[in-house]
């Protein structure tokens, strides 16, 4: 039985649940379907909070009923060979389910001609640039921030720079820290030096999830705001201000990815990290957009 809408599996922060739903969204759009969300991985992985709905999206959340004919698939080789097969094979499945190939774009995803369930993360601008306009308007806040959240004066009426510190798991989880690695302070020196030269009134907006140990670690010579953390359930907040910023030096981090693609500033210039996972053996050569910088 072939869905009749576009199904996605969403797990992980903010950042990934956004890919998840433009990917899916932007794959219901050129099929002219539905798009239902499937929260499963959320609740079992249980560290993260759903946050799609803080936005304007243009999806449902799946009801039991049909929760109860999906695959319940998490990411592993076994899974990947299901979904595979899946795809070659409709009539054995409930439901054919689409797994992208690799951590690098997935071309196969522009042949998909019938509504499908989604496994992955989608990393990649590929999978949806072309619906830029549509989306944007889909993840606007749908309550608006409040005009005396701190700083946001000054993001708006400055040459702002947003400049994201990503530790947090990647410092203190050993498997995490061994697949993602951590931006160095000579990569953000070097990003702000450039765009200092071309920009020399900029002031320069610190995110990061420990402020602390960034503002005892980071020196720059600009005018530099840090930007207190928010909890979890509130890093929208940041993500927010973020996108409100001119300029971005982003972490290797879908957080700071999404707060530089959300931004509509005219003469943007983004930053990236030339290395986007410490694992090598990981094909991130479609992470980075083609017009942002990397160092």
């Amino acid at each position: 039985m072939w869905p009749k809408q576009v199904i996605a599996r969403i797990e992980g922060g903010l950042g990934n649940q956004l890919f998840q739903y433009v990917a899916a969204r932007s794959l219901a759009d050129r099929l002219d379907s539905e798009l239902v969300l499937d929260l499963r991985g959320l609740d079992q992985n249980g560290d993260r909070p759903f946050q799609l709905d803080l936005y304007r999206i243009r999806a449902s959340v799946a009801t039991s009923e049909l929760l109860e004919g999906l695959p319940d698939w998490r990411a592993s080789r076994l899974g990947r060979f299901k979904a595979n097969l899946s795809q070659l094979a409709p009539s054995v499945f409930s439901f054919p389910v689409f797994w992208p190939a690799s951590f690098a774009f997935d071309a196969r995803f522009e042949r998909i001609s019938r509504p499908a369930y989604l496994v992955g993360y989608w990393q990649t601008e590929k999978y949806f640039a072309w619906n830029r306009t549509r989306l944007l308007q889909d993840i606007q806040l749908a309550v608006p921030l409040s005009a005396d959240v701190p700083l946001l004066d000054l993001i708006r009426n400055t040459h702002s720079v947003a400049l994201h510190i990503r530790r947090g798991d990647y410092v203190h989880n050993a498997a995490a820290a061994q697949f993602h690695g951590l931006c160095d302070m000579d990569y953000y020196h070097a990003a702000i030096a450039a765009l200092k030269v071309r920009f020399p009134e900029i002031h320069v907006f610190v995110f990061s999830d420990e402020p602390s140990w960034a503002r005892a670690n980071l020196q720059l010579d600009v005018p530099t705001h840090y930007v207190d953390g928010n909890p979890v359930n509130m890093g929208y907040v940041d993500m927010e201000l973020m996108s409100l910023c001119r300029h971005h030096v982003i972490a290797n981090s879908s957080f700071s990815w999404w707060g530089a693609w959300r931004c509509k500033s005219l003469g943007q210039t983004v930053y990236a990290p030339s290395r986007w996972f410490a694992d090598s053996s990981t094909d991130t050569t479609d992470v980075v957009p083609s017009h942002w910088i990397k160092i």
